[in-house]
């Protein structure tokens, strides 16, 4: 750029020519080319030899104005060909520099001597400079350097904000993710352990089993249903209140009847009405039943439990009821009925859980097709 636009000398307000003008451009080519191989790893360093060598004096300007009330003119914003190596390296230093304090205080030492020595050479009894080289010389440091260098430091601040920014999300969307897991966890260990218990049950009620192993079978029950309570109180820490939830889980093979048959091997009473083996794109009437049968283990063990299936005019109606236990009326749904409500309903479907009558009964309306 200085070969293009056939530089003056920063210091004189006459323009070079012949074998003078040769050497200036070469030497001011030499100089831009250390000012550029060290921009990167000190780009404060690269400024100051941008500053060595460039807003002073020209014969060119970005303006011409009268000074007033002294009868001179001066040019504003001068023109030469460092001034792009000058904006340039300015800006690279705002966008590099870690703090902005070292080029603060370059900027405002320059400011206040070039301000002092301006009153002090124009001003005092016996001028020895005109106005208008300072008002030249400090008008470029502001225009051509500190300005680009404010835009420079404005442009790594939003590339530093957006960085932050994608950070955050892409922490957001872990966090998301352990959540959606830890409550597939939840529906489907909670599950098992609720069939655990069960079964323990069973066997602590056996006649035919000597009182040692009955008794082994109540630990057996209580240490399955204490599992089961310590696994709802940490998956409830770890999900936030307003996490969605997956709508994939991760169910057995088999499906809703293999969930029914392994209920039925660990001693339940499970009757299934419908079509069981239709599809199930959003896993949600897999999870209902699950939920269902864990509650009637958990809350009404030896009780009946009805599941029935209907698929009409494109949805699916899950219904899962059982004999209520003891207080069910009164109960408030726990963090299973909740998560799974807000299954069904980000599946495009209806939840309801009522007890009444003394029976608990689950209902969903559930899409029959996964939404586009």
């Amino acid at each position: 750029m200085p070969v293009v636009l056939a530089p003056v000398n920063p210091y004189d307000w006459r323009p070079q020519a012949g074998g003078t003008l040769v050497v200036a451009v070469a030497a001011g080519c030499l100089v831009l080319a250390v000012a550029v191989g060290v921009a990167r790893a000190r780009p404060l360093v690269a400024l100051v030899i941008a500053l060595v060598m460039g807003p002073w004096a020209s014969s060119e300007a970005l303006a011409t104005v009268q000074l007033w009330p002294m009868n001179h003119s001066a040019k504003i914003g001068p023109l030469n060909g460092f001034t792009p190596a000058v904006i340039t390296l300015s800006y690279l230093a705002g966008a590099r520099m870690e703090r902005a304090r070292p080029a603060v205080l370059l900027y405002g030492v320059i400011v206040v001597v070039g301000g002092v020595c301006a009153a002090v050479s124009t001003l005092g009894p016996a001028p020895s400079l005109e106005p208008n080289v300072w008002v030249s010389g400090l008008s470029g440091v502001v225009i051509c350097s500190a300005l680009p260098w404010a835009v420079g430091r404005s442009a790594r601040h939003r590339r530093r904000g957006r960085v932050r920014e994608r950070l955050m999300v892409e922490e957001q969307a872990r966090l998301r993710e352990r959540a959606r897991i830890a409550q597939d966890v939840h529906d489907s260990l909670g599950h098992e352990l609720a069939l655990i218990a069960l079964r323990a049950g069973a066997m602590e009620m056996a006649a035919d089993l000597p009182a040692r192993h009955r008794q082994a079978a109540a630990g057996l029950r209580e240490a399955a249903g204490d599992a089961t309570e310590r696994l709802r109180r940490v998956i409830g820490m770890l999900r936030a209140e307003d996490e969605p939830v997956s709508l994939l889980p991760h169910a057995r093979a088999g499906g809703i009847a293999g969930l029914v048959e392994r209920a039925r091997a660990s001693g339940m009473t499970v009757s299934l009405d419908g079509d069981a083996d239709g599809g199930d794109p959003l896993g949600a009437a897999y999870r209902v039943v699950q939920e269902g049968l864990t509650n009637a283990a958990k809350h009404a063990p030896g009780a009946p439990v009805a599941v029935r299936l209907d698929r009409r005019e494109g949805q699916v109606m899950v219904t899962v009821r059982n004999d209520a236990g003891p207080g069910a009326e009164g109960a408030r749904p726990g963090t299973g009925l909740v998560g799974l409500s807000e299954r069904v309903r980000l599946a495009g479907g209806t939840f309801q859980a009522r007890a009444e009558g003394g029976m608990f009964e689950i209902t969903a309306g559930i899409p029959d097709e996964a939404p586009a």
